[in-house]
């Protein structure tokens, strides 16, 4: 093993300057090194990791990226990824802010800068953020921002604000049932229960159940106190999801209750 680690080192420091013999006998000089290309290789790499938990090599390898490309934005919002997921606020928002400098016209980036300034309580330029992302023209997430924002006035305690928000990102995309779940816990949360019960009437004429809008149908009920209706829907919760977090919560709730 320790020969083998030899050989590919000697093989990774002699890159870009060994030669090799053509048919008739010349030499020419073998493949140069492609920073970009290695570049790629190591930001593909740091998000694996990233996505699987290990954030050393996650860290390693997004390093690795960025002393190849240090002007690439991709690499930096990647770096950017890695410290948000360590709870490292500051660097993630200095990482963020260097792509934005390197490529100003991307929404993705102003719209994942919002969402972490949000998380800090930073709420005036988190919006300031979103709508930068949303004045972009040809940026197409338009209805996910929206939403973003929408979540973040709530946080600020802006209801009207949020309202809007929330509307405008289902005039965006009327049959996401996401947006409506999350506005509708927003309204359960707010003790809005009839305008609750409305957003999740209109849940239930999409396909395909989840488990946030059951636990959001029993959530309602139980502070509506239909106690059939609660049980009704926390019945199918658990059966169709059982391993889920709404099922956690709802089997908690219940064991709360006849404790």
């Amino acid at each position: 093993m320790r020969n083998l680690l030899y050989i590919l080192l000697l093989a990774t420091l002699c890159t870009g300057c060994v030669s090799q013999r053509t048919v008739d006998g010349k030499e020419k000089p073998a493949q140069q090194f492609d920073a970009k290309e290695a570049a790629a290789t190591r930001l593909a790499l740091g998000l694996q990791y990233l996505q699987s938990g290990n954030y050393e090599q996650a860290r390693v390898n997004l390093e690795r990226a960025r002393d190849y490309t240090p002007d690439n934005p991709s690499v930096q919002t990647g770096l950017a990824f890695y410290y948000q997921q360590v709870q490292d606020f500051e660097m993630a928002e200095r990482y963020y802010r260097k792509a934005i400098q390197l490529q100003p016209n991307n929404g993705d980036t102003h719209n994942n800068l919002g969402a972490l300034l949000c998380n800090m309580g930073r709420y005036e330029e988190a919006e300031q953020s979103f709508n930068r992302a949303l004045n972009i023209s040809d940026y197409v997430k338009v209805a996910a921002t929206y939403e973003n924002a929408a979540r973040c006035a709530a946080r600020a305690g802006q209801e009207q604000k949020s309202d809007q928000y929330f509307q405008r990102a289902i005039n965006h995309s009327s049959r996401n049932s996401t947006i409506l779940e999350t506005y509708a816990a927003v309204l359960l949360e707010q003790q809005r229960y009839q305008e609750a019960a409305d957003v999740l009437k209109r849940r239930a004429q999409l396909p395909q159940l989840s488990a946030e809008y059951l636990w959001l149908e029993s959530e309602l009920a139980r502070q509506q106190n239909d106690r059939a209706r609660q049980r009704s829907f926390g019945d199918l919760l658990l059966s169709r999801f059982p391993d889920s977090r709404q099922a956690d919560a709802y089997r908690a709730r219940a064991a709360a209750t006849n404790s």
